[in-house]
């Protein structure tokens, strides 16, 4: 199709676009789209468009590229975007964590909750809402998938302040049809579940392989899975997820790094920083670690000019850590299927019960041409509900902090963070943030 355009914001992004171009190229429907490459770092920008060419000369597809540095530029008319924007840099991430450990407070992954992932969300909530202000002006009609991190509070403020149609998309989502198979012995594509809650905690309801209830059996051999690996010293990485639902009754989706994040329990001094739990540090085996970055960074330069060949990334998608399902929930609109998706993150309007309608949510969605439909999951259990409660409590108050520049908000969000031990931390956490990326945060000096 000629007449399809796609923006993406955020196009210097490692870990995404090379992977996303090779999709588009290898597409029977997207051979020939429009893609517009939007990224502030030029170096990057130009990286990309040699990928790009390279990509579209293996391949024969007819992708035209077109790229800048101003967004104004190419949005214009644009049937979808992609923002996977990363205000700071790594830098910026670092200097969160860092900030945090101070106070004796760790991450693993440190993007989403946490002090670190309110610093991060103080840093791309204003720059969020204004891409979405121009996409109100250039392409009012687009589809918008935000893919950057803190999801949840991003989609939040876009939403709370544009008519931008923004659907946040982790790469995550897909993750309980695979160590659920593995657990119960079937095949990934057998499983059907349902998971609900906010991006990066979401709890899993009920699961299904080929029409036979497997979660209660899930539950069972995760357990059992967890007790022989104590036992025996094997490797196990769920020791934060099989304990939350031992206790709360729901097994959380995400991984035990993002988990662990949410609550006080798991990265604290009486659990060994995390060590008791299995679990890593930041940067640990996330995509913020250096030698991953210097690898990748060495395969991606090495494909724009052409020291290394690729094939390795349009066959095999060599270096690809996050794997987008933008261009899989594109394919579905201009098809004009009807499917169901295991999760996307829209407001929640009743979808879960006892929630706030307009509450961002990850939640199963029916994804057609006439849009992102909640499915509707009922009512979560007390316990699990308030957690998701208090949560969308703090994450709005983040929001609201980073549009108005109220440091009172601010530093109200922070000291209802589980990690932020004392009301005396969260205000010197705050002030040591702002001073830190003072350049990012202009909202505040009034």
């Amino acid at each position: 199709m000629t007449d399809l355009k796609l923006v993406v914001i955020g196009a210097g992004s490692l870990a995404f676009t090379p992977g996303l171009l090779a999709e588009m190229a290898t597409s029977d429907i997207f051979r020939s789209i429009e893609i517009g490459l939007v990224d502030i770092d030029e170096e990057k920008l130009k990286i990309m468009e040699r990928v790009a060419s390279r990509i579209v000369d293996a391949t024969k597809a007819e992708l035209k590229i077109e790229t800048s540095t101003d967004r104004r530029d190419l949005l214009k008319n644009a049937d979808f975007v992609i923002i996977t924007i990363a205000v700071g840099g790594i830098k910026g991430i670092e200097t969160d964590v860092k900030v945090a450990e101070k106070y004796g407070i760790y991450h693993t992954v440190a993007d989403t909750v946490g002090p670190a992932g309110f610093s991060r969300a103080l840093r791309h909530v204003i720059p969020m809402v204004e891409i979405c202000r121009d996409i109100e002006k250039l392409c009012p009609n687009a589809i918008v998938f935000n893919e950057a991190n803190p999801l949840t509070t991003m989609c939040r403020a876009a939403r709370k302040t544009t008519k931008a149609n923004v659907i946040g998309l982790c790469t995550g989502v897909k993750a309980p049809r695979y160590f659920i198979s593995r657990a119960v012995g079937c095949k990934p594509e057998d499983v059907m579940f349902t998971a609900a809650g906010v991006n990066h905690l979401t709890w899993i309801l009920e699961a299904y392989a080929n029409g036979r209830e497997v979660y209660s059996e899930f539950k069972r051999k995760i357990i059992a899975m967890r007790d022989d690996a104590i036992k025996t010293g094997k490797p196990f990485h769920a020791h934060v997820s099989v304990e939350l639902m031992e206790i709360f009754g729901l097994y959380p989706v995400q991984g035990d790094s993002h988990v662990a994040e949410f609550f006080p329990y798991f990265l604290c001094k009486e659990a060994d920083y995390g060590a008791k739990y299995g679990l890593k540090l930041f940067p640990g085996d996330t995509i913020y670690r250096e030698e991953w970055r210097n690898q990748v960074w060495e395969m991606v330069t090495g494909w724009a000019d052409g020291r290394r060949p690729i094939k390795e990334l349009i066959e095999q998608r060599k270096g690809i850590a996050e794997h987008s399902f933008a261009y899989e929930l594109m394919e579905i609109i201009v098809k004009g299927d009807v499917r169901v998706f295991d999760g996307a993150n829209i407001p929640n309007n009743g979808c879960i019960e006892g929630l706030p309608d307009d509450a961002i949510v990850e939640i199963p969605v029916v994804v057609s041409p006439l849009g992102f439909k909640g499915v509707n999951v009922g009512r979560l259990p007390k316990g699990v509900e308030a957690i998701i409660q208090q949560r969308i409590a703090q994450q709005e108050l983040t929001v609201e902090a980073a549009l108005t520049g109220d440091k009172q908000l601010a530093v109200q969000a922070l000291a209802l963070d589980p990690m932020v031990p004392t009301l005396e931390i969260a205000k010197k956490l705050f002030n040591d943030y702002l001073e830190a990326h003072k350049q990012y945060l202009t909202q505040f000096e009034k």
